[in-house]
């Protein structure tokens, strides 16, 4: 086990720790466990790269690829529609993190960090600070310490990779990863069992290249599924057979982290979250990956909560919802009240009501940055950017409505979600109607609203350019 040190300007650092000192005093008061008074649950956050909802056979797949998360969705409440905030590893986590969006919290690309600024947060710091263990096992390069600055607040962030990728040794599968939770979690069981625990597991199979999983390669048919892929040639059609093997691996793995949950008799005490950083295109309209689009294959994501004595069985939540979302909820499932506000609103009241409806939109946004696209002379910097500076793409959905802008061509899609769920026939706006104004007008309030920090070049070394190239995050 790794306890990464983070390398950070003494001054930011300074700041945090004093601010954190002070919060830690005043939300620990309300949060200190007597002998008279049991300990809050235990929150183990399980993060699976690359995985796009409609792929789960609990979201209507064809195929049986989840069947250990379709159980702990009918144990506890499944969002139909929730959505990332960004779709990169990095940015996305920072996000789920910190309640924040990235032009907020700093990290708009896999390589940016998490802006030094005392009031950004992180959960694992407020649950350590209310006395929780905690430990992270992360499996791919963009989650480095060194890359998110999500390790302050962990007791261990594990980040040991062991697999290959091209030349480099940049990220590890869900068989290594679910034995290194189990050992964490006997151990807590065994050495401080009245101590709640933060364990944060993150698989990273479903992304590119899409192993086959031979073992997984034959799928049995949903007899509940109402989404088949129509791939558009046979490349296509091998590429989603692989992904499909990939997240059935992943779920098999998960389900053994889940026995051991059970086995150790903690699955009662114990809120489950499962949730993707974001999606994934398998080809259509003819693009492969992520990051540079905001469809909803892309930032359509699973979320599943499940806690037996608060969350309601079998619950199933159609408004649509936020990864900032998370934070919160845990917090206020938790009891820890947090003085700074957050983007991100509790979930709770979707437990006892699943048809309550959201109030106002929910936002996405994407940056450039994972194609190459500065100056070679300029290569020793991984981004540079401004407040000034639009993101790639932006949008949100509201109800039935979704809208995606791109201001580099002044064109605005709007989707019915309702009749059109693959988003093939959107409405195009230009810049001579005046709805594309009133539109374009929300999301610029909603975007100056809340970019607060200007870029500054991130500490990416040589070989964190060639691996997140290797990866698919940087190009030539």
């Amino acid at each position: 086990m790794v306890r990464a040190m983070a390398h950070r300007p003494e001054g930011g650092l300074r700041v945090r720790c004093l601010f954190l000192a002070g919060m830690a005093f005043v939300l620990a008061l309300p949060g200190q466990a007597t002998a008279a008074e049991p300990a809050r649950p235990n929150v183990l956050l399980i993060t699976i790269d690359t995985l796009r909802a409609d792929h789960l056979s609990s979201y209507g797949y064809h195929l049986l690829t989840t069947p250990r998360l379709d159980r702990l969705a009918a144990e506890g409440v499944r969002f139909e529609r929730a959505y990332t905030a960004i779709p990169l590893t990095g940015p996305s986590h920072i996000s789920l993190l910190t309640g924040r969006y990235p032009q907020e919290h700093g990290g708009k690309v896999n390589g940016q960090p998490l802006a030094e600024d005392p009031r950004l947060v992180t959960l694992a710091q407020i649950l350590q600070s209310n006395n929780y263990r905690t430990a992270a096992y992360v499996s791919a390069w963009p989650l480095k310490e060194s890359l998110t600055h999500l390790d302050p607040g962990f007791a261990i962030y594990n980040q040991e990779f062991n697999r290959q990728y091209q030349l480099f040794n940049s990220y590890r599968s869900a068989e290594d990863v679910t034995p290194l939770a189990i050992r964490w979690m006997q151990e807590r069981a065994k050495d401080s069992p009245r101590e709640p625990f933060f364990l944060w597991a993150h698989y990273f199979d479903p992304h590119k290249p899409y192993h086959l999983r031979e073992e997984f390669s034959h799928l049995k048919l949903n007899p509940g599924g109402t989404y088949q892929p129509a791939p558009l040639n046979r490349k296509m059609a091998d590429r989603i057979r692989r992904y499909d093997t990939e997240i059935a691996y992943t779920d098999h793995h998960i389900g053994k982290l889940l026995d051991e949950l059970e086995t150790l008799g903690l699955r009662e005490s114990t809120l489950i979250i499962v949730v993707a950083d974001h999606g994934e295109s398998l080809g259509e309209r003819g693009y492969v990956g992520h990051g540079r689009q905001l469809y909803d294959n892309i930032v359509r994501v699973p979320l599943i909560l499940s806690y037996p004595a608060t969350i309601p069985s079998g619950r199933v939540v159609h408004q649509h919802v936020s990864l900032l979302d998370v934070m919160p909820t845990v917090l206020d499932l938790l009891g820890i009240d947090f003085p700074l506000s957050l983007q991100g609103k509790t979930l709770k009241p979707f437990f006892e009501d699943p048809s309550r409806q959201r109030a106002g939109a929910t936002y996405f946004v994407t940056f450039a940055g994972k194609n190459w696209e500065a100056p070679r002379w300029l290569s020793w910097m991984w981004y540079v950017d401004s407040r000034d500076r639009l993101p790639l793409k932006m949008g949100w959905v509201l109800e039935e409505q979704k809208i995606i802008w791109t201001p580099r061509s002044n064109k605005v899609e709007v989707f019915d979600v309702a009749k059109d769920q693959k988003e093939i026939e959107p409405v195009f706006l230009g810049k001579t109607k005046d709805r594309y104004q009133r539109q374009v007008n929300q999301l610029l309030a909603w975007f100056k609203a809340t970019a607060i920090y200007r870029d500054e070049p991130s500490p990416l070394k040589k070989k964190d350019i060639e691996i997140l190239k290797s990866l698919g995050y940087v190009g030539d």
